[in-house]
């Protein structure tokens, strides 16, 4: 945030007291960054082909480029999003889900398997350095403050493209800096 805008993105990071920037998502994950040392916050919009693009790692790599921040610092929380209970994909782009992690896949020699968006981009976050404990999504066992449920199977809570079809919504995940 501050430089030009390029022609297209899905993240945006920024150390601009007072400033609230958003990432929005039907089925698709708002991913939400925090470095609280160097006071830093970044959001992005992740959906399948954002995940394979690496957009998590993407943003990361901004905050660290730009703000100095360290990878142990930075705190990322997954937003609810299509789970692998109700998202799928045609196997050939499984593979790519699969190659990055074998779990990120279910059912994997059906014509259309199971993806585990949400599963893949910890372990694209975990791979670039980002803490596991300092990733909030479904693995967290206090169910409580679990933030990512599915989208689809949650029609009285969220919005959803893979239930609605075309006629859907969207959440927004903001985060910001206190002045």
């Amino acid at each position: 945030m501050g430089k030009p805008e390029p022609d297209s993105y899905d993240g945006i990071v920024t150390d601009q007291k007072g400033v609230t920037i958003a990432a929005p998502g039907a089925d698709c994950i708002p991913l939400l960054f925090s470095d609280p040392i160097k006071r830093v916050c970044g959001a992005a919009h992740s959906g399948w082909k954002g995940t394979l693009l690496g957009v998590a790692m993407a943003t990361v790599n901004a905050m660290v480029v730009e703000f100095g921040c360290s990878l142990k610092d930075i705190l990322v929380v997954l937003g609810p999003s299509v789970g692998p209970c109700c998202f799928t994909l045609p196997r050939e782009e499984a593979k790519k889900f699969h190659a990055i992690h074998p779990d990120c896949v279910r059912f994997y020699d059906s014509p259309e398997p199971y993806i585990d968006i949400r599963k893949a981009t910890r372990v694209l976050l975990e791979h670039g350095g980002i803490l596991p404990q300092n990733i909030q999504d479904d693995s967290v066992t206090d169910r409580s403050q679990n933030l990512t449920l599915c989208t689809s199977c949650h029609p009285d809570k969220f919005f959803s493209n893979v239930r609605d079809g075309t006629n859907f919504g969207t959440q927004i995940g903001f985060i910001s800096i206190k002045e």
